[in-house]
Order: structure tokens, then C-alpha cells, then sequence
């Protein structure tokens, strides 16, 4: 682990204004409590480098208990370590209590940390987080930021180290590994050459992760803005056999899909530039749907079914069983899929419904799968080069239709 050395305290560099007024107020609230409370994490991260967090996590010195008897807008969650959920008007805050550094954490090197569930002092807290950017606590009462690691350096610099020796951290948790690139990623932070090394040593520890740990980061990964590059780094680090197990034997057989699909990944990059903000099942669409195109056509089908409503079913039941992906998300994205064979049929499709092509496509419109499905059809569009005229043609009749229900 890093020496341990005196914190650096260092004035806000931006103004408070800034800040989450509702965390703001959580942090008062422990504070004027006799806790030692402060915003954490992403939210500072994101902050200093000029970025909106997506949400605020805020680190005390009071248990979950205590946590739990000063908000009364307030749940208990977790297992291995209880953690509070705060409601503050629509949002949620997650308020965790310093924990001390994982047991076994200097003593065997070679086994991922099972047990990290004790409570310790901001000190520790710090100590025990992954990377520096990840470890500077925000006081906004105080207006200062806590700086136990040399996190504002490496925000400075635009880099990204491991707290203590990334060969010893990274096989705590294997799951930093796809961390890393997705700060990289996201963030363009750059990481050193020591944690590097140690992302291709490790990387095949990822098989020893929760598989739903695994799949949760991978669909935090494609939110980056530039999936394209992610997919990339997964395949150097030969991770992708471990994360997605299925879906790289069939491209295996289908070498040819693979421009495809990266193309299909610079639509979603575009879209999310744009400032879109796709669900579990539009990135489950997106990763999965040349297999499921394939799959739809008799001619081509590989999966032992019959019916075409059978096979978003079967390619994303695989996925669903290993990594316990909510059934609404599967759901969302096996209806984005058979979808298109509506909006933009191929050529082996043919049309069915005695009411003709008006009454399906008012029948389409009005599923609530529509949006994500029209979304997808204009990154299909985008990925294949071709004009976007039907898409707006889709967005005209919806359009239509909604004045006509006025």
C-alpha cells in the first residue's frame, strides 16, 4: 500500500453555485449532527474536470443506523456493506459509512477481496478506493477538498494511477480493470504505464468477478461516447471471451460482422455526443442485434426455433441467465429488435395483419418500445450509410398520429 501522509486541504476551485443543492444539504445535515460528512467520488471528479456528475454520493463518519434515524426519507440497502439510500425531492443519494481497508488486502496478493465490510475513518476511506481522481472528498460547508492521495495532481495532469501498487489492487477487485478504460474512455484521463501492465495481467481475473458485476460495467462502458475504442481495448486485453462468451463465438464464425458492428457502436457514440442517454435495453439492442438480425431469417437461423417472436428470446436468454439482466430491460430490447422487421422490413420479410400497412404501423406507434425503437432504426441507418429518409418518415407519422390523439 502508499505511505500514508497528512491530508492536503485545498479551497474550492469552483463556486458552490455548482454544487447539488440537496447533497449540499445532506452533507449540513451530518455535519450539524456531529458527523464528518462529505460529497465523494465521481461527483468530484467529474466536477474539477469540468464535467456534470451524474449523480452524488456523499461519504460519513455516522453508521447506517445513524444514517438511517437523521433522514426519515430513507432505506437501508446492501449486504456485504449497508449503505443508505436518501430521498431528497426526485433524487436518490447514496450515503456510506469510511470503511477501513479490506481484509487480507497486504497479505495475499493472488485472491480477489471477499470480505470488505468494516467501518473505518476518512483516513482509511480514502486509502482503500481505487484510483487517486476517485479518492478527493468535497466538504461544500467548508468549501475545501480533502486530498489524502494526491488526487488534484493527477486531476491536474489529466492521469490516472492506482492508489498503492496497481499489481496488488487490481486482483482485489478485477472489475478495475474495465474501470480503467472507462475513465480513459470517458474522462481521457491517461492511465500510467504501471497500471497498464497490470490491466494485462490481470485482465483475465475478470472470470473471477459476479458475472452481473461484469455485464453492469460493460453496459457503463457503452454510455462512454466512444464505445468504438472500448471494444478495442476489451479485445487487446483478450477480456472479451470472458465477458460476453456467446456472443464472441458467433462472431468468430462471422468475421465479416465485425466492421459492422463497430460501425453500428460509432451510431451509438454519435447519439450519446448528441446527448442521448440510452437505457439497458437500447445498449442491449445495439450490442446484440446483427446476431438477432441473423437469427430472424429462416434462411440463415442457427438457433432451434421455430417462430420469429422466439428469437430475441433465445440469443438474449443466454445473456440473461449468466448475468441476471432485468427482465423489463430484455423485454425493451427483444421489442426494439423485432421492431425493425415493421419499420424497415428486408427483403425475406413479408408483411402480416389483415388491417394492411396503416393499421400496423398506428399499432407500432403506440407501443411504448416505439422511441428506442425509432432511435434505433436511425443508428441502423447511420452504421449502414444510408439517407435517413425513413426514419423520417417513422417520425412524421408518429408525429402525426399524436396531433390526431389531441
Amino acid at each position: 500500500m502508499t505511505q500514508r501522509r497528512k491530508a492536503t486541504r485545498i479551497p474550492l476551485p469552483f463556486s458552490r453555485s455548482k454544487l447539488d443543492q440537496n447533497a449540499v444539504g445532506l452533507v449540513r445535515r451530518l455535519q450539524k449532527a456531529g458527523f464528518e460528512a462529505y460529497l465523494v467520488g465521481g461527483c468530484v471528479r467529474d466536477l474539477l474536470l469540468g464535467f456534470s456528475p451524474k449523480d452524488y454520493d456523499i461519504s460519513t463518519s455516522a453508521k447506517p443506523n445513524q444514517v438511517r434515524r437523521l433522514f426519515r426519507r430513507s432505506r437501508l440497502i446492501g449486504r456485504r456493506f449497508r449503505i443508505v439510500h436518501v430521498y431528497a425531492g426526485r433524487e436518490i443519494y447514496e450515503v456510506s459509512t469510511f470503511r477501513a481497508p479490506p481484509i487480507g488486502t497486504d497479505k495475499n496478493r493472488d485472491r480477489a477481496i471477499r470480505s470488505d465490510n468494516e467501518f473505518g475513518d476518512l483516513e482509511s476511506d480514502a486509502f482503500r478506493r481505487d484510483f487517486r481522481v476517485n479518492a478527493l472528498y468535497l466538504d461544500p460547508i467548508a468549501g475545501e477538498i480533502v486530498d489524502w492521495v494526491g488526487g488534484m495532481a493527477d486531476i491536474d495532469a489529466r492521469v490516472l494511477h492506482s492508489i498503492g501498487d496497481p499489481l496488488e489492487r487490481f486482483p482485489e477487485d478485477p472489475i478495475r480493470v474495465l474501470r480503467l478504460i472507462k475513465f480513459f474512455r470517458r474522462l481521457q484521463l491517461e492511465p500510467g504505464k504501471a497500471e497498464i501492465a497490470a490491466a494485462r495481467d490481470c485482465a483475465h481475473r475478470l472470470s473471477e468477478s459476479a458475472e452481473p458485476r461484469v455485464l453492469e460495467e460493460l453496459f457503463r462502458l457503452m454510455s462512454t461516447g466512444d464505445m468504438e475504442g472500448v471494444w478495442s481495448d476489451l479485445d487487446g486485453l483478450n477480456t472479451l471471451p470472458l465477458i460476453l462468451p456467446e456472443f464472441v463465438d458467433w462472431l468468430k464464425g462471422k468475421p465479416e460482422m465485425l466492421p459492422r458492428l463497430l460501425a453500428r457502436f460509432r451510431a451509438l457514440d454519435h447519439a450519446i455526443q448528441d446527448g442521448a442517454k440510452p437505457g439497458y435495453g437500447f445498449k442491449l439492442a445495439i450490442l446484440t442485434g446483427l446476431f438477432v438480425e441473423q437469427e430472424l431469417n429462416p434462411k440463415t437461423r442457427q438457433l432451434r426455433v421455430r417462430e420469429i417472436s422466439q428469437v430475441p428470446a433465445a440469443v438474449l436468454g443466454a445473456i440473461q441467465a449468466r448475468a441476471r439482466i432485468p427482465r423489463t430491460s430484455v423485454s425493451k430490447a427483444a421489442r426494439i429488435l423485432t421492431a425493425q422487421l415493421r419499420m424497415d422490413p428486408p427483403d425475406w420479410y413479408k408483411r402480416r395483419g389483415s388491417k394492411g400497412k396503416r393499421w400496423n404501423a398506428e399499432l407500432l406507434i403506440e407501443q411504448d418500445c416505439f422511441p428506442e425503437a425509432l432511435d434505433y432504426l436511425r443508428c441502423r441507418l447511420e452504421a449502414e450509410d444510408r439517407p435517413l429518409d425513413l426514419y423520417d418518415d417513422w417520425h412524421e407519422k408518429a408525429l402525426s398520429l399524436d396531433q390526431k390523439g389531441r
